[in-house]
């Protein structure tokens, strides 16, 4: 069931994040969605986040080599998982989906277009750092956010989780007696 959800997830983040990338292109976005501080506008990144290394030729090459092991190593923790016939978290698991579905909405603009689709602007016209996306850059954040909280908070060797009196004490007796 859980590897159901994670194909669902996978599958739905990526259409949408194709799908919208196609409607921002088709309709030539332009246009405000709450002034000063969302709008939509269609932009080409040929680099990573906030244009990283858009200016050197292989930068393309890079990020797509770079994305291809991201994408086997994500992959191949779901098929262990399958094979050993131990479910991961579900915390791991939609996280790792969202992760998986972001990187490859924008590998396939990387291998079909040389660059990435963004559209979503945020801070436009501010002092504040502006900042254009879409949404697998939008899932990708999602995912490694979600994974980060799990891995701090609720896992059981979480940094800051909680932990009772017996995990404290390593399951052993006061024997001082």
């Amino acid at each position: 069931m859980i590897y159901i959800v994670c194909l669902i997830i996978a599958g739905g983040v990526l259409s949408l994040d194709l799908i919208s990338k196609y409607l921002a292109v088709k309709n030539e976005f332009n246009f405000v969605v709450i002034d000063k501080l969302v709008k939509f506008q269609i932009s080409y990144n040929k680099g990573a986040a906030f244009s990283f290394l858009s200016g050197k030729s292989w930068a393309q090459t890079f990020f797509i080599v770079i994305t291809f092991i991201a994408l086997a190593v994500l992959l191949g923790y779901f098929i262990y998982k399958i094979v050993t016939k131990k479910k991961p978290s579900w915390w791991v698991a939609v996280a790792l989906s969202l992760m998986f579905a972001g990187a490859l909405g924008n590998l396939i603009d990387r291998l079909a277009l040389k660059m990435v689709r963004d559209f979503i602007f945020l801070f436009y016209e501010t002092d504040i750092f502006p900042a254009i996306f879409n949404v697998a850059d939008v899932a990708l954040v999602s995912g490694v956010i979600t994974l980060c909280f799990y891995l701090l908070f609720i896992d059981k060797d979480g940094i800051f989780k909680k932990k009772s009196k017996e995990e404290i004490d390593g399951g052993k007796e006061d024997n001082n007696g």
